[in-house]
């Protein structure tokens, strides 16, 4: 009889076992770690679902009237079994579309912020009392800011559409670009009210704040708004002065209707403006006071010329060092943020307030170093960290975003220019045999007659000088209108020069703006 054949494993198939075994092993271990977290994860939904429930009962057993209104909400927290549990209560008043929109600025704004609204013919309109109800909202997260639940309930009065013996303001904020700011503070006061009004509240992502319940004014335009948001400018209303109209105009609030204002915040820098100020001959002058204004107009009219910041008013007028210069500050010799803008130095007539003790210096020309306009007004631009400017001027260990040099004299009569336009020429201009120009400024006596013409208009690049024709009036002596042959310029700065009688006022060539400048 013969033996049995002997069986077993052979080494390959016994590790190939041992890795489906461990497979199969790692699968088991990540399905029971995967289920011990879901349940978990699922008894501190439980726990937070209590909490978020046992919140809106509370709510719901208050008295409407004592369900207060916040933009930010309130938050609490509660520990249990060493898990933290937070608690946010955010209620707000809804404007629903059942029974009419209360006046909106814009459709997208009425489609944001009036809850069910859908344009269609017949649909409610003129609603009197937006506040048609409140919706409480509750969120619970855990230590790890993990949603675990979350709950929504409608909260209305027993009669919620009665008539409203208040108004409602919506405030639109907005950057330099017109783009919606979300973030910003939104203050509104009134000091004529009883009680005394001051809310605030924060804009959406829409960019707007929206204020209910106000006391109406019947006196004037006397509810003040204020818009502030880090790295931007902060810009407060004014009202209405005579017959002017603000740019940014405080607002009146009347029972039952509402108000609407936008406001810009301007991105700005922390250093924006340092001020050179130097002689006709470009030499230095230490300890004059600089008169400067500008940023936000105040008013719309383009005859008025008043700002939100003005130093001479405020009496902060900087002085020039040793060397000519000076820093702009604003309010304090510390701080230097000024509002991105136009800025005029010595006033529009640049012949006031800017002294070395009493003796009166005249502005002969404003020579920015960078920005688009060669003389008065100065440009301060917006900064933004992610894209910041690509040259600065360094003055006291900080780098400030714009520089200027101010040419002064004490002549009385000395020529002086105000603007040059145009201010840049391009070699492919079909007239530049005869290009045409205009200078304002003052001292610039002329005549209807260009042979007459008693001031000397000329434009040096290298050796070649170029002389322009111009025209003007002897009283007032403010406008030259020019025509000159550029036929041979070169790319490039020209030096601009300026002479009536004895007195020449010559532009120099630099790292600043001036002449023509002239490109391809």
């Amino acid at each position: 009889m013969g033996r049995k054949k002997e069986q077993g494993f052979t080494l390959v198939e016994l590790m190939v076992g041992m890795v489906l075994l461990g497979l199969i092993s790692i699968s088991m271990l990540t399905l029971f770690s995967t289920l011990i977290r879901s349940t978990v994860i699922i008894k501190r939904k439980a726990v937070a679902a209590n909490f978020a429930t046992t919140q809106m009962e509370y709510l719901k057993s208050l008295p409407y009237d004592s369900l207060a209104i916040s933009g930010t909400g309130t938050t609490t927290t509660t520990t249990l079994n060493g898990v933290t549990y937070t608690t946010k209560t955010t209620i707000e008043y809804v404007d629903d579309a059942f029974d009419g929109c209360i006046s909106y600025p814009s459709v997208a704004t009425e489609q944001a912020e009036c809850r069910n609204f859908v344009v269609h013919s017949g649909a409610p309109t003129g609603d009197s009392n937006p506040k048609d109800y409140k919706i409480a909202h509750v969120k619970v997260t855990d230590q790890n800011s993990l949603i675990l639940a979350e709950v929504d309930s409608q909260i209305s009065a027993r009669v919620a559409e009665t008539a409203s013996t208040t108004g409602a303001m919506f405030v639109k904020v907005l950057d330099q670009n017109g783009n919606p700011l979300s973030g910003a503070t939104v203050r509104v006061q009134n000091s004529t009210t009883t009680p005394v009004t001051d809310v605030s509240d924060s804009t959406d992502t829409s960019g707007n704040a929206i204020f209910y319940d106000l006391t109406p004014d019947t006196t004037g335009y006397d509810y003040t708004i204020t818009a502030s948001l880090g790295n931007y400018s902060s810009l407060t209303t004014i009202p209405p002065t005579g017959s002017l109209t603000p740019t940014y105009p405080s607002q009146q609030v009347i029972t039952q209707l509402s108000s609407f204002v936008t406001l810009t915040l301007k991105q700005q820098g922390d250093y924006n403006l340092l001020a050179e100020v130097v002689d006709t001959s470009n030499n230095p002058i230490g300890g004059m006071k600089l008169y400067v204004k500008g940023g936000y107009k105040k008013y719309t009219a383009t005859t008025d010329k008043t700002y939100y910041f003005d130093n001479l008013a405020t009496n902060t007028m900087p002085v020039t060092d040793g060397s000519g210069l000076a820093p702009i500050y604003n309010g304090t010799s510390t701080n230097f943020t000024l509002v991105p803008g136009t800025y005029v130095l010595c006033s529009e007539t640049a012949d006031t307030s800017c002294k070395v003790g009493n003796t009166t210096y005249y502005l002969a020309a404003a020579l920015p170093y960078t920005g688009n306009n060669p003389f008065n007004p100065i440009t301060v631009p917006t900064y933004t960290s992610s894209s910041p400017p690509s040259t600065t001027f360094a003055y006291s260990g900080n780098q400030f975003l714009q520089k200027v040099r101010l040419m002064m004299t004490t002549n009385i009569s000395f020529p002086r220019i105000y603007s040059l336009t145009p201010d840049d020429v391009s070699l492919s201009a079909s007239a530049l045999s005869a290009f045409t120009f205009t200078i304002t400024g003052a001292n610039l006596p002329c005549s209807s007659t260009a042979a007459s013409c008693s001031t000397s208009v000329k434009f040096t690049q290298g050796s070649n000088t170029y002389t322009a024709s111009c025209t003007g009036n002897a009283s007032p002596a403010t406008t030259l209108n020019c025509t000159i042959n550029l036929t041979g310029i070169s790319i490039g700065a020209s030096q601009l020069i300026l002479k009536v009688g004895t007195n020449t006022l010559t532009v120099p060539v630099g790292s600043f703006l001036g002449g023509f400048s002239v490109s391809s």
